[in-house]
């Protein structure tokens, strides 16, 4: 009988022995395709809601960030833009861990969506200049109360998954669609964005995302969910933490995560200087997040089928060491189609390591800890990123976009090639 081979699943057996796989799911039947856990109606329409907000914020995000360097020409305003959003991030998220174990995720979901919105709203009520003419400390301060609502948001949809799958083996493909949806509007939104931008301006984009998340609203009321069960025994995030440090794959995972987004992730804060690099304006831009989009959107489908069968932990590693190498090569592109296929490349390989992550610590994280565990996750990487973004934009004023890119790449794959050694000692130990 096949031993587990994937790191998530060991999550389960601290002790390090390897269990078998039951024989029930090795007989079962293969009822499972690509696109299996869209069969479950309450995730169909969520995938569907959130398809639609998601291409809306990411015409704000690809907007907010060309306003921003037109207003200031500094890739510091970039940085301290994402970092405002980061720093509310951090000091409320473990509170959104604990809120979602304790209160009904969708109701936080609605609220959380429904105060997004109306952010949205205010953006471009300022950028059509009906009060005052838009200044950056004005965007600086709208992406910090955004900080605020994704702090509750993330943990609470992180969570919200696993309520939404009746069959709990349908998780993994559950996060894969997540995934591929995402980043279909990775490709979407920028593409329709730099339309906009061109023809109407940053405050079009602001304006289609303000509408946008009633479609997610109206998609989670419509929902048929069983009661809540809250978990008021302990709601205290140190069991949450000790969770995460005694199971050393999970902790491995969010130190990974945390360094991504620390050092790559956050390279999407330069792409408007990269643009101007190549002298290629708004337009270049919005096709530099569009082909990143796409290569994510590219592994979102494979591994929502062909990838499914590969090894989780195998998954995670090789898609960082894609990452990382995609974009070294970017600083190295003598012409912007050479830099955008690299871009492709990077999506795919940033999505391969985190979805793949992603599965591995939901499929082991015991239910009464889920949304303090995804709290602490999350904040790994969408805590971090900001501050990433904070960091490269200061960086790349003084050593260059190119230089920055270098660097923090250098240093994300010395970290993720440490994690897997790591973890391949471990595995021969146990």
């Amino acid at each position: 009988m096949k031993q587990y081979e994937d790191e998530d699943e060991r999550l389960h057996n601290p002790s390090g022995t390897e269990p078998e796989t039951p024989a029930s799911s090795a007989t079962a039947p293969r009822k499972r395709n690509a696109f299996y856990a869209l069969s479950f109606p309450n995730y169909r329409l969520f995938f569907i809601g959130q398809s639609i907000s998601v291409i809306g914020t990411w015409m704000q995000i690809v907007a907010q960030n060309w306003l921003v360097w037109e207003l200031t020409h500094l890739s510091r305003w970039l940085g301290i833009v994402n970092g405002s959003n980061a720093i509310l991030y951090i000091l409320f998220s473990i509170l959104g861990g604990k809120v979602a174990d304790r209160y009904p995720r969708r109701d936080i979901l609605v609220w959380t969506q429904a105060v997004a919105g109306l952010l949205a709203g205010i953006l471009t009520i300022l950028t059509f200049g009906v009060w005052v003419p838009v200044r950056v400390w004005h965007i600086v301060v709208l992406a910090g109360f955004s900080g605020v609502v994704n702090a509750f948001n993330m943990p609470a949809q992180q969570a919200f998954v696993h309520d939404m799958i009746d069959d709990k083996e349908a998780l993994g493909n559950a996060i894969a669609l997540n995934s591929l949806r995402f980043n279909m509007a990775r490709f979407v939104g920028p593409m329709i964005a730099g339309i906009v931008l061109v023809k109407w301006g940053a405050k079009a984009c602001f304006f289609i995302n303000a509408v946008s998340f009633v479609a997610v609203i109206i998609s989670l009321l419509r929902m048929k969910l069983p009661p809540f069960v809250s978990h008021k025994r302990d709601l205290s995030i140190k069991e949450g933490v000790s969770y995460i440090r005694q199971h050393k794959p999970t902790l491995r995972n969010v130190i990974l995560m945390a360094s991504g987004a620390m050092f790559v992730w956050s390279a999407s804060t330069l792409y408007p200087v990269l643009s101007t690099f190549f002298k290629r304006g708004e337009k270049g831009y919005s096709w530099m997040t569009s082909a990143n989009g796409i290569g994510a959107m590219l592994c979102g489908i494979l591994l929502a089928s062909v990838l499914e069968g590969i090894p989780t932990r195998l998954r995670i590693y090789v898609g960082a060491i894609i990452f990382g190498c995609a974009l070294l090569l970017v600083t190295l592109a003598p012409t912007f189609e050479f830099l955008l296929c690299l871009l492709m490349i990077s999506g795919f390989g940033m999505i391969l390591c985190a979805a793949s992550s992603n599965t591995a610590v939901q499929q082991g994280v015991p239910e009464h800890l889920r949304g303090r565990v995804m709290a602490v996750y999350s904040l790994s990487f969408q805590g971090v990123m900001p501050f990433g973004g904070l960091v490269a934009g200061f960086m790349a004023d003084h050593l260059s976009a190119h230089t920055t890119l270098r660097i923090n790449a250098s240093l994300f794959l010395t970290i993720a090639l440490i994690l897997f050694a790591w973890s391949h000692r471990e595995r021969e130990v146990s």
